[in-house]
């Protein structure tokens, strides 16, 4: 009986330990600005798809050519355009969602809209 209640004590004081670690991180995490964390995020999640449609590694050539697609979301019109005239024959592995409108180069700042519209699917 003596054994069991030494071998208990240690454990007890392990998980106030970990639970005070615990709290610890999540205080911090908690006093990081969420949407400072969001935006460098998606701006991470863009040039990295950029990167991917533009300069595809060796294994993502080969990924592609096995018949998987990838949906790139919430491109610009414009990065759209560039992307299908650059890389023609790589369309069938590639799908486009959430695209951005951008204002036409030729545009006037009367006929700007400063909502940005985006084109999906119907499916969605």
């Amino acid at each position: 009986m003596n054994r069991i209640k030494t071998t208990m004590g240690p454990a007890t004081a392990n998980r106030r330990w970990i639970s005070g670690c615990m709290l610890a991180a999540t205080a911090l995490l908690c006093a990081v600005p969420a949407h400072a964390a969001e935006t460098s995020a998606d701006s991470s999640l863009h040039q990295w798809e950029l990167r991917r449609l533009n300069e595809p590694t060796e294994r993502e050539r080969a990924h592609e050519r096995a018949g998987n697609v990838y949906i790139y979301d919430g491109l610009t019109d414009r990065e759209v355009d560039q992307a299908l005239n650059a890389h023609f024959d790589r369309i069938d592995y590639m799908m486009f969602i959430g695209t951005r409108k951008t204002v036409p180069a030729d545009a006037t700042d009367s006929t700007v809209q400063t909502n940005v519209a985006t084109e999906s699917p119907g499916c969605m």
